[in-house]
Protein backbone atom coordinates (compact mmCIF):
# COMPACT_ATOMS: atom_id res chain seq x y z
CA UNK A 1 0.00 0.00 0.00
CA UNK A 2 1.43 3.75 -0.82
CA UNK A 3 1.70 5.44 2.10
CA UNK A 4 -0.33 8.58 2.05
CA UNK A 5 2.21 10.88 2.60
CA UNK A 6 3.66 9.50 -1.09
CA UNK A 7 0.23 10.02 -2.75
CA UNK A 8 -0.06 13.05 -1.35
CA UNK A 9 3.50 14.14 -2.95
CA UNK A 10 2.83 12.67 -6.27
CA UNK A 11 -0.50 15.14 -6.43
CA UNK A 12 1.16 18.09 -5.58
CA UNK A 13 4.23 17.29 -8.20
CA UNK A 14 2.04 16.42 -10.90
CA UNK A 15 -0.26 19.62 -9.92
CA UNK A 16 2.76 21.98 -9.76
CA UNK A 17 4.71 20.88 -12.89
CA UNK A 18 4.98 22.94 -15.86
CA UNK A 19 6.84 24.08 -18.67
CA UNK A 20 10.16 25.93 -18.25
CA UNK A 21 9.51 29.70 -17.17
CA UNK A 22 5.72 29.64 -17.04
CA UNK A 23 5.47 29.79 -13.14
CA UNK A 24 8.30 32.51 -12.90
CA UNK A 25 7.75 36.18 -14.09
CA UNK A 26 10.50 36.83 -16.78
CA UNK A 27 13.53 39.40 -15.58
CA UNK A 28 12.93 42.57 -16.55
CA UNK A 29 15.56 43.67 -19.16
CA UNK A 30 16.48 47.40 -20.04
CA UNK A 31 14.77 47.74 -22.92
CA UNK A 32 11.59 46.75 -21.69
CA UNK A 33 11.62 49.12 -18.42
CA UNK A 34 12.76 52.22 -20.39
CA UNK A 35 10.20 51.68 -23.01
CA UNK A 36 7.33 51.77 -20.05
CA UNK A 37 9.52 55.06 -18.58
CA UNK A 38 9.19 56.67 -21.92
CA UNK A 39 5.20 56.16 -21.45
CA UNK A 40 4.82 57.34 -17.86
CA UNK A 41 7.12 60.48 -18.89
CA UNK A 42 5.24 61.22 -22.04
CA UNK A 43 2.03 62.05 -19.31
CA UNK A 44 3.81 64.44 -17.34
CA UNK A 45 1.61 67.52 -16.47
CA UNK A 46 4.08 69.24 -14.37
CA UNK A 47 7.42 68.53 -12.11
CA UNK A 48 9.88 70.20 -10.25
CA UNK A 49 13.44 70.21 -10.60
CA UNK A 50 17.25 70.59 -9.81
CA UNK A 51 19.92 70.29 -11.91
CA UNK A 52 23.57 71.34 -10.57
CA UNK A 53 26.59 70.96 -11.78
CA UNK A 54 29.93 70.68 -10.08
CA UNK A 55 34.06 70.88 -11.05
CA UNK A 56 33.44 72.44 -14.31
CA UNK A 57 32.86 75.83 -15.74
CA UNK A 58 30.00 76.00 -17.87
CA UNK A 59 28.76 79.82 -18.77
CA UNK A 60 25.27 80.41 -20.05
CA UNK A 61 26.56 84.03 -21.81
CA UNK A 62 28.20 84.56 -25.09
CA UNK A 63 30.80 86.93 -23.11
CA UNK A 64 31.54 83.98 -20.37
CA UNK A 65 31.05 86.22 -17.77
CA UNK A 66 28.11 83.94 -15.99
CA UNK A 67 29.41 80.57 -14.83
CA UNK A 68 26.52 77.71 -14.05
CA UNK A 69 26.44 76.12 -11.07
CA UNK A 70 22.61 75.29 -10.17
CA UNK A 71 19.21 75.75 -11.12
CA UNK A 72 15.51 74.95 -9.19
CA UNK A 73 12.69 75.33 -11.42
CA UNK A 74 8.95 73.85 -12.68
CA UNK A 75 7.60 72.47 -15.60
CA UNK A 76 4.22 72.79 -16.97
CA UNK A 77 2.38 70.56 -20.24
CA UNK A 78 2.61 71.46 -22.91
CA UNK A 79 5.47 73.83 -22.75
CA UNK A 80 6.60 76.08 -19.79
CA UNK A 81 8.76 76.26 -17.24
CA UNK A 82 10.69 78.69 -14.83
CA UNK A 83 14.10 78.28 -12.87
CA UNK A 84 16.23 80.26 -10.52
CA UNK A 85 19.87 79.70 -11.82
CA UNK A 86 22.29 79.97 -9.31
CA UNK A 87 25.70 82.02 -11.32
CA UNK A 88 29.42 82.59 -10.85
CA UNK A 89 29.81 86.42 -11.94
CA UNK A 90 33.64 86.70 -11.71
CA UNK A 91 33.67 85.78 -8.48
CA UNK A 92 30.84 86.48 -7.37
CA UNK A 93 27.56 84.41 -6.34
CA UNK A 94 25.12 85.51 -7.95
CA UNK A 95 20.79 84.22 -9.50
CA UNK A 96 19.29 84.70 -12.61
CA UNK A 97 15.33 84.21 -13.52
CA UNK A 98 14.80 82.55 -16.58
CA UNK A 99 10.80 81.64 -17.85
CA UNK A 100 10.18 80.46 -21.25
CA UNK A 101 6.96 79.70 -22.64
CA UNK A 102 6.07 78.13 -25.96
CA UNK A 103 9.89 78.57 -27.00
CA UNK A 104 9.45 82.52 -26.04
CA UNK A 105 12.25 83.04 -23.16
CA UNK A 106 12.58 85.90 -20.79
CA UNK A 107 15.18 86.28 -17.91
CA UNK A 108 16.42 88.79 -15.71
CA UNK A 109 19.49 90.68 -15.34
CA UNK A 110 21.81 89.88 -12.86
CA UNK A 111 22.93 93.09 -11.98
CA UNK A 112 19.51 94.93 -11.62
CA UNK A 113 17.19 91.70 -11.57
CA UNK A 114 14.53 93.67 -14.17
CA UNK A 115 13.18 90.95 -16.24
CA UNK A 116 13.77 90.93 -19.94
CA UNK A 117 13.40 89.27 -23.29
CA UNK A 118 16.47 86.76 -23.57
CA UNK A 119 18.76 87.63 -26.41
CA UNK A 120 18.73 83.98 -28.82
CA UNK A 121 22.11 82.88 -27.36
CA UNK A 122 20.10 81.91 -24.51
CA UNK A 123 18.40 78.99 -24.85
CA UNK A 124 17.88 77.72 -20.84
CA UNK A 125 14.41 75.84 -21.40
CA UNK A 126 14.10 73.00 -19.19
CA UNK A 127 10.47 72.40 -21.08
CA UNK A 128 12.47 70.91 -23.83
CA UNK A 129 13.29 67.89 -21.41
CA UNK A 130 9.44 66.96 -21.08
CA UNK A 131 8.87 67.83 -24.94
CA UNK A 132 7.79 64.68 -26.76
CA UNK A 133 10.48 65.52 -30.03
CA UNK A 134 13.12 66.41 -27.35
CA UNK A 135 13.35 65.38 -24.38
CA UNK A 136 13.04 62.18 -22.18
CA UNK A 137 10.37 60.36 -24.32
CA UNK A 138 12.93 60.44 -27.81
CA UNK A 139 15.81 60.09 -25.08
CA UNK A 140 14.82 57.04 -23.67
CA UNK A 141 13.68 55.61 -26.88
CA UNK A 142 16.61 56.41 -28.49
CA UNK A 143 18.87 54.13 -25.62
CA UNK A 144 16.47 51.91 -24.75
CA UNK A 145 18.41 48.46 -26.59
CA UNK A 146 21.86 49.60 -25.54
CA UNK A 147 20.78 50.50 -21.90
CA UNK A 148 22.01 47.85 -19.13
CA UNK A 149 20.17 47.85 -15.71
CA UNK A 150 22.56 48.43 -13.41
CA UNK A 151 20.28 47.22 -10.33
CA UNK A 152 16.94 46.10 -9.33
CA UNK A 153 14.53 47.92 -7.17
CA UNK A 154 16.75 48.30 -4.08
CA UNK A 155 15.82 50.04 -0.91
CA UNK A 156 17.61 53.52 -1.27
CA UNK A 157 19.53 54.90 1.96
CA UNK A 158 16.77 57.41 2.59
CA UNK A 159 13.48 54.80 3.05
CA UNK A 160 11.36 58.63 2.03
CA UNK A 161 13.09 57.81 -1.63
CA UNK A 162 11.30 54.25 -2.36
CA UNK A 163 12.39 51.49 -4.70
CA UNK A 164 14.18 52.52 -7.72
CA UNK A 165 15.80 50.78 -10.95
CA UNK A 166 19.65 52.37 -11.71
CA UNK A 167 20.12 52.13 -15.73
CA UNK A 168 23.10 53.15 -17.35
CA UNK A 169 22.84 54.27 -21.14
CA UNK A 170 25.13 55.95 -23.71
CA UNK A 171 22.89 59.46 -24.78
CA UNK A 172 23.69 61.55 -28.24
CA UNK A 173 25.24 65.36 -27.83
CA UNK A 174 21.68 66.28 -28.85
CA UNK A 175 19.88 64.27 -25.92
CA UNK A 176 22.64 65.96 -23.73
CA UNK A 177 22.08 69.38 -24.75
CA UNK A 178 18.75 68.99 -23.68
CA UNK A 179 19.62 67.60 -20.50
CA UNK A 180 22.05 70.81 -19.33
CA UNK A 181 19.35 73.24 -20.51
CA UNK A 182 21.21 73.89 -24.01
CA UNK A 183 24.89 74.39 -22.18
CA UNK A 184 26.61 71.58 -23.30
CA UNK A 185 26.59 69.36 -26.59
CA UNK A 186 28.86 66.52 -25.80
CA UNK A 187 27.49 62.48 -25.75
CA UNK A 188 28.19 60.72 -22.85
CA UNK A 189 26.44 57.97 -20.63
CA UNK A 190 24.07 58.84 -18.17
CA UNK A 191 22.64 57.05 -14.91
CA UNK A 192 19.11 57.39 -14.69
CA UNK A 193 17.32 56.32 -11.94
CA UNK A 194 13.43 55.39 -11.67
CA UNK A 195 10.69 54.95 -9.12
CA UNK A 196 9.75 51.21 -9.26
CA UNK A 197 6.26 52.10 -8.99
CA UNK A 198 4.99 55.33 -11.25
CA UNK A 199 8.05 54.08 -13.69
CA UNK A 200 8.48 58.06 -13.95
CA UNK A 201 12.97 59.37 -13.43
CA UNK A 202 13.53 60.63 -10.09
CA UNK A 203 17.20 61.25 -10.99
CA UNK A 204 19.86 61.79 -13.62
CA UNK A 205 23.44 61.99 -13.56
CA UNK A 206 26.39 62.32 -15.83
CA UNK A 207 29.98 63.60 -16.77
CA UNK A 208 31.22 65.98 -18.96
CA UNK A 209 35.29 66.59 -20.47
CA UNK A 210 35.24 70.37 -20.33
CA UNK A 211 38.75 71.13 -21.39
CA UNK A 212 41.13 69.91 -18.84
CA UNK A 213 38.50 69.14 -16.04
CA UNK A 214 35.78 66.66 -15.52
CA UNK A 215 32.12 68.54 -15.24
CA UNK A 216 29.43 66.19 -12.92
CA UNK A 217 25.99 66.87 -13.38
CA UNK A 218 22.99 65.74 -11.36
CA UNK A 219 19.06 66.32 -11.73
CA UNK A 220 16.58 65.32 -9.52
CA UNK A 221 12.86 65.36 -10.41
CA UNK A 222 9.50 65.12 -8.05
CA UNK A 223 6.64 66.72 -7.59
CA UNK A 224 5.02 65.31 -10.54
CA UNK A 225 1.68 65.84 -12.19
CA UNK A 226 1.30 69.14 -9.03
CA UNK A 227 -1.23 72.31 -9.89
CA UNK A 228 1.66 74.60 -11.85
CA UNK A 229 0.75 77.79 -13.27
CA UNK A 230 3.72 79.95 -15.20
CA UNK A 231 3.31 83.36 -16.50
CA UNK A 232 5.14 85.75 -18.67
CA UNK A 233 7.06 88.41 -16.36
CA UNK A 234 6.33 91.84 -16.62
CA UNK A 235 8.88 93.34 -18.42
CA UNK A 236 10.66 96.59 -17.58
CA UNK A 237 13.28 96.59 -20.76
CA UNK A 238 13.26 94.95 -23.70
CA UNK A 239 15.98 92.87 -24.81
Amino acid sequence: MVCAACVMAMFVTGCSSSGPGEDEAAPLTAEQLLGETAEAMATVGSASFTLEQKDGTVFIDDGEQLAFQSADGRFAAPASSEALLSVDALGFATEVGAIAIDGELWFTNPLTGEWTVAPESFTFDPADLFAAETGFTTLLTEAAETAELVDDPAQSDDPELGKRYNVRAPVSAERVEVLTGGLVSQATDIDLWIDAETRRIVEVRFALALDDTVSNWRMTIGDYDAEVTIAPPELTTEG
